[in-house]
C-alpha cells in the first residue's frame, strides 16, 4: 500500500473503481475477441472448402468430357477434339492446382497426383498429335495402337474420378475434423470465459474489501483517539499512516489533542492553585462564623444567628468543594497514596450505612444489603473506598422516591480466571439515558435527563479515580438487570469491580 500513499482518497477511489471496471470488462474484451478469431476462422475455411468443393465438382463433370473427347481423337481423329482436349485439361489443371489444398497435406498430394495425371494425358494426346494426321481426307481407320492409346486414356480417366473422389473425401473428413475442432475452441473460450468471470468476480469482491479496510483502519484509530480523548487521556496520538485526506485529519486530531492537553494542564493548574490559595481565607472565615456563636463576643439575635448559620453552611459546602479539587488535581498528577489494609466488606458498608442513616429517614428509605459472604475481606485504602461507597449511596439517596428502598448486593465473581468482589448499589430513581451512563464520569458533567441538583459533579470523577488506583472498575446499567433490579425496568445500578 506505500505505493499509493502520496495520493489522494479521491485519487485511491478512483483507482480502485477503475480497477474494478477493468477486470469486468476483461471476460467481456476475451469472449468478444475469441468470438470474432473462430468465425474469421470458420468464415475463411469455410470459403476455401467451398471453393474446392466447387472444383472438384467442375472436375467430375469434366472428365467424363475429357475421355470422350480423347477417345474421339484417337480413334477418328479429329481436330476439333484435340482442341478440346488441351482446352479441357487446361481447365482443370487451373482450378485443382496443389496450391488450392492451403494447408492440407493430405489434400495436395491428392492434386498432385490429380495433375501429374493430367499431364500424362496431356502427353499421349500431344504424342498422338505428332505422329498422327489428323483431318486428313482418306484417313485409315482405328488400329491396334489406337485402341491401346484409348484403353489407356479410359485408365487415365477412371484414376482422375478415383483421385477426384478421394478429394472429394479428403474435404469431407477436413471438414468433419474443423468443426470438431471449432466445437472444441468454443468450449475452451466459454471455460476461459467462466474462468476469467468467476476471477473478475472475486476480484471484484476482494477489492472494495481491501478498500474498506485501507480506509476503515485511519478511521478506527481516529475513533479509538476520540474515545481516548473523551476519557481524558490526551495523550493518546493517532498514527500518521497515509498522506490524504485521512492522514491530515489524524495530524490535526493529534494537534487538536496536544491543544487540549496543554488546556486541561492549565486549567488543572489553575484549581489546584486556586483550591490551595482559597484555603486560607476560608479558614479565617469559617473560624470568624465560629467566633462569632461564642457568648464572649456577644449575644446575636434570632435573625442574626440565622445568618450566622447560613453563612457557616455554605463555606462548609464550600471547603468540601475545594477539597474535592484538590483531591481531584493529586489523582491526575498520581500522588494519590493509598493506606491499604485488609477490611471485610461488611465493615464498611456498615459504617457507611450509619453515616447515611439521618438522610435515609428524612425520605423515609430503606436500605437492605444483600451479601452472602460476610467474611469477604478486601485490601483497600478503607477511608476512601467508604468516601466512594458514600458517594454513590448519597446519589442514590437524592435521586430515590419517597417510601421506596436502596439495595447494596455484594458477591463474588470471576472473569478471566481472576476472582474480584462486585458492589452493587441499586436505586429505583429514574434512571439515566444510555447515552449519559459513561458521562457522569466526567468532571463537572451532571445528568440532564434527572432534575439538576446541587453539588460540584466531581463526586463519581473522585470515585473512578479512587476504584481505578485500588485496580478495580466502576461502570453504571440503566435500568439493572433483572436478577438486581428492585422494580424491574425501573432505577439505576451502580457497579464496582475490585481484585481479591
Amino acid at each position: 500500500m506505500k505505493i499509493f500513499a502520496p495520493f489522494s482518497l479521491y485519487q485511491k477511489l478512483l483507482a480502485g473503481y477503475l480497477f474494478l471496471l477493468f477486470i469486468l470488462i476483461v471476460p467481456c474484451v476475451f469472449s468478444l475477441y475469441s468470438i470474432y478469431k473462430i468465425e474469421d476462422t470458420i468464415s475463411t475455411y469455410f470459403k476455401r472448402n467451398l471453393e474446392i468443393s466447387s472444383s472438384v465438382e467442375y472436375a467430375k463433370n469434366l472428365v467424363p468430357s475429357l475421355e470422350a473427347e480423347a477417345r474421339r481423337l484417337v480413334i477418328l481423329h479429329k481436330k476439333d477434339s484435340l482442341k478440346q482436349v488441351k482446352q479441357i485439361i487446361s481447365n482443370l489443371q487451373m482450378k485443382l492446382s496443389p496450391q488450392v489444398a492451403g494447408d492440407s497435406r493430405l489434400l495436395k498430394k491428392n492434386l498432385t497426383e490429380f495433375n501429374e495425371t493430367l499431364l500424362t494425358l496431356k502427353a499421349i494426346v500431344e504424342a498422338y498429335e505428332d505422329t498422327v494426321e489428323i483431318d486428313k481426307p482418306g484417313n485409315r481407320g482405328p488400329d491396334l495402337s489406337d485402341e491401346a492409346r484409348e484403353q489407356e486414356i479410359k485408365g487415365l480417366a477412371y484414376h482422375l474420378m478415383e483421385l477426384l473422389k478421394k478429394a472429394e473425401f479428403i474435404q469431407k473428413a477436413s471438414l468433419k475434423n474443423k468443426s470438431l475442432e471449432t466445437s472444441r475452441v468454443i468450449s475452451q473460450v466459454k471455460d476461459g470465459t467462466i474462468i476469467l468471470m468467476l476471477i473478475a468476480f472475486v476480484v471484484a469482491l476482494f477489492v472494495p474489501w481491501a478498500l474498506y479496510i485501507y480506509i476503515k483502519k485511519p478511521i478506527r484509530y481516529l475513533q479509538k483517539g476520540t474515545e481516548a480523548i473523551g476519557s481524558g487521556d490526551f495523550d493518546h496520538k493517532i498514527p500518521v499512516i497515509t498522506k490524504d485526506e485521512l492522514g491530515d485529519l489524524a495530524s490535526s486530531f493529534n494537534n487538536m489533542a496536544k491543544s487540549l492537553k496543554e488546556l486541561d494542564t492549565l486549567k488543572s493548574d489553575f484549581i489546584a492553585v486556586a483550591s490551595h490559595e482559597l484555603k486560607t481565607p476560608l479558614a479565617a472565615m469559617l473560624e470568624a462564623t465560629r467566633l462569632l456563636k461564642e457568648p464572649d463576643i456577644g449575644k446575636l439575635n434570632q435573625r442574626q444567628s440565622k445568618l450566622v448559620e447560613v453563612l457557616n453552611t455554605s463555606m462548609e459546602r464550600f471547603k468540601a468543594l475545594i477539597e474535592e479539587l484538590l483531591d481531584l488535581s493529586k489523582m491526575q498528577a498520581g500522588l494519590l497514596n493509598l493506606n491499604r489494609k485488609d477490611v471485610l466488606v461488611q465493615e464498611f458498608i456498615d459504617t457507611v450505612h450509619e453515616n447515611v442513616a439521618t438522610l435515609l429517614a428524612a425520605k423515609n428509605l430503606k436500605l437492605m444489603v444483600k451479601n452472602t459472604d460476610k467474611k469477604i475481606s478486601i485490601n483497600i485504602d478503607r477511608k476512601r473506598m467508604e468516601r466512594v461507597l458514600l458517594n454513590l449511596l448519597d446519589n442514590a439517596i437524592t435521586f430515590s422516591p419517597q417510601d421506596s428502598t436502596i439495595k447494596i448486593d455484594v458477591r463474588k465473581t470471576t472473569s478471566k480466571k481472576r476472582t474480584y468482589v462486585q458492589i452493587a448499589v441499586i436505586d429505583q430513581g429514574p434512571g439515566l439515558e444510555s447515552h449519559e451512563q459513561s458521562r457522569v464520569f466526567e468532571k463537572f458533567y451532571q445528568a440532564k435527563t434527572v432534575p439538576r441538583q446541587s453539588g460540584s459533579g466531581l463526586g463519581l470523577t473522585i470515585a473512578r479515580q479512587i476504584i481505578s488506583a485500588h485496580g478495580g472498575k466502576i461502570w453504571i446499567e440503566s435500568p439493572p438487570p433483572k436478577e438486581l433490579a428492585i422494580v424491574e425496568g425501573r432505577g439505576t445500578a451502580v457497579f464496582i469491580l475490585l481484585p481479591l
